[in-house]
């Protein structure tokens, strides 16, 4: 199997030029601009846009970083359009894309000669027989019109995958409110890491860019904290770009769903001997003490007889995850959740949100997309119990 290379760059806050020279030279590690896109190429800007969210909270890619990416490839005579279909319970319309582009920080890009940011809410389903467990998808129209897919992501925890970057981040080309069908139909996060497999063989990215010069820990992709990690990396195989930001993040990347199935499937070497790291050292940019999701603690995170454990009372059908648990105080009543929730588990109820836990598929879109922080997670009195005693 050949050597997978990473570009790794220090890169410690978002000075634009700072950031600009950090992209470049991170691309240069790897080959270069011109070994991913040609001139004349159209090529599609993936970032992470979550939602409309401040660049200062870590949600979406920073627009510096993306910015930088986007000058780099207008000035090698590349076609540039940002798209991108924000997360689970949000309608993939022209008024919720402008106003994600403006509260993101990424309008300011149109202003970069041969930079366009899409608008264009078209998709359509495609097929991919050789999909392992998905054979069709739909896809936003502008991701199919391109030559070439360059993605942009962020450093971020994750409540239901453990983390998100590269290989994850390629679901945003899934339009909105086709997302929660997958949640529905993928309800184990090792399932749902083999449908975004089939995904990015679907549309295979040219190029992969990670922004972790601020990652986000804790209950990532959304109600996590920023935390700094000081790193710009790049690369064609976006599992191994995971894996070495995954390590960055202290982190073992084989406990990431979407990384343990790429070995399985024999993407990658078990023991990631053939992520080369190139540029400057991992070492003195490592969080170790990076904040995990609040789903991966207790028996989560268990030692081998715990999860031994674990999995005797799986098989029993117990689920030891935490549940979400709205807060009246803090539930405006929105409705939000009810769009995102693929189960139907959520309704609104005397004007606040109310979970049926015996419906709850424990996916976390809910908690992810409530922009008022309504949605708690609580461990079962199980969990509780089994947490106690294995410790």
């Amino acid at each position: 199997m050949m050597e997978k290379q990473v570009g790794l760059v220090h890169c410690r806050r978002y000075d634009p030029e700072e950031v600009d020279r950090a992209v470049e030279r991170a691309i240069g590690l790897v080959g270069g601009i011109g070994a991913f896109v040609r001139p004349g190429q159209r090529v599609l800007l993936k970032p992470n846009m979550l939602m409309g969210a401040e660049p200062a909270k870590a949600v979406t890619t920073h627009p510096a970083v993306l910015g930088a990416v986007a000058r780099l490839l207008s000035a090698h005579g590349c076609t540039v359009v940002v798209a991108d279909s924000p997360g689970a319970g949000t309608r993939y319309t022209e008024k919720n894309v402008r106003r994600a582009y403006e509260k993101s920080g990424f309008a300011a890009l149109s202003a970069i000669p041969g930079v366009t940011l899409s608008t264009d809410t078209a998709s359509r389903t495609v097929s991919y027989p050789q999909g392992t467990v998905m054979k069709r998808f739909a896809i936003i129209e502008e991701a199919l019109a391109a030559d070439a897919v360059v993605v942009v992501s962020r450093a971020k925890t994750h409540l239901f995958t453990g983390y998100t970057g590269a290989t994850k981040n390629l679901f945003g080309i899934v339009p909105g409110l086709e997302k929660p069908v997958f949640h529905a139909r993928f309800r184990n996060p090792a399932d749902f890491a083999g449908m975004l497999l089939d995904l990015n063989g679907c549309v295979t990215p040219a190029l992969q860019i990670m922004d972790a010069v601020v990652g986000m820990e804790g209950d990532g992709p959304m109600s996590g904290e920023p935390r700094p990690i000081g790193a710009i990396l790049a690369g064609a195989d976006p599992t191994a770009v995971d894996v070495a930001t995954i390590r960055l993040m202290g982190m073992d990347p084989a406990s990431i769903p979407t990384v343990a199935a790429a070995v399985e499937r024999g993407l990658i070497r078990p023991d990631f001997g053939d992520v080369l790291v190139v540029g400057d050292d991992p070492a003195a940019v490592t969080v170790p003490d990076f904040r995990r999701p609040s789903t991966g603690k207790g028996p989560m995170r268990a030692s081998w007889i715990n999860r031994m454990v674990l999995r005797f009372m799986q098989r029993r059908g117990t689920d030891l995850r935490p549940l979400p648990v709205p807060d009246p105080s803090r539930c405006t009543g929105c409705g939000r959740c009810t769009l995102t929730c693929p189960a139907a588990a959520v309704r609104i109820e005397g004007g606040k949100a109310e979970i049926d836990h015996t419906k709850c598929i424990r996916c976390y879109c809910c908690h992810e997309m409530c922009t008022f922080g309504a949605i708690d997670l609580r461990q079962g009195p199980v969990a509780r119990v089994l947490s106690a005693l294995l410790r």
